[in-house]
């Protein structure tokens, strides 16, 4: 391909992108999910496997929500075709001897319609491919939630530039 149709390649597909009435977000999705009255969103569609994400939460629902501070996690998949994985880890951020205590300690409480915005940074084993978060909902006794987690919309990683 040459590099003048590539330009005008890249161009249209912005354009398009940007002609939905929303801000470009990949080619994949959006980066916002919303199950169960629970909107999880990361700000970028793209990123290193050195920077930091920013996630939030928001409560679109009309009760309030519990937020887990223990096992917020992002999960990847080399390909689109396969599940992200949806399994529960609170020792993840919390240590090896969590307790429910240490659970319900670190859970964060969001009102409706407010939100809650935090930073997640990448392990040194993250691999290029399709990320997404899962924020795991409980319980105001600290217990899973039936209708968790609640997933963020898709973004991409890809190996660190070298500068």
């Amino acid at each position: 391909m040459s590099r003048s149709l590539a330009s005008f390649t890249l161009v249209a597909a912005v354009a398009l992108a940007l002609s939905c009435g929303e801000t470009a977000t990949g080619p994949e999705a959006s980066l916002c999910d919303i199950r169960h009255g629970v909107e999880v969103c990361v700000d970028r569609a793209e990123y290193e496997r050195t920077e930091r994400v920013s996630v939030t939460t928001r409560n679109a629902s009309s009760d309030p929500i519990f937020k887990d501070g223990c096992g917020t996690k992002m999960v990847g998949v080399t390909s689109l075709g396969r599940p992200f994985e949806e399994v529960y880890l609170p020792t993840l951020r919390c240590g090896r001897d969590v307790t429910p205590a240490v659970v319900r300690a670190n859970m964060v409480r969001i009102d409706p319609g407010a939100s809650f915005v935090e930073e997640l940074t990448f392990h040194a084993f993250a691999f290029q491919g399709y990320y997404r978060v899962n924020m795991w909902i409980l319980d105001e006794e600290g217990r899973l939630a039936a209708d968790t987690p609640a997933p963020s919309g898709i973004f991409r990683v890809y190996p660190a530039s070298e500068g």
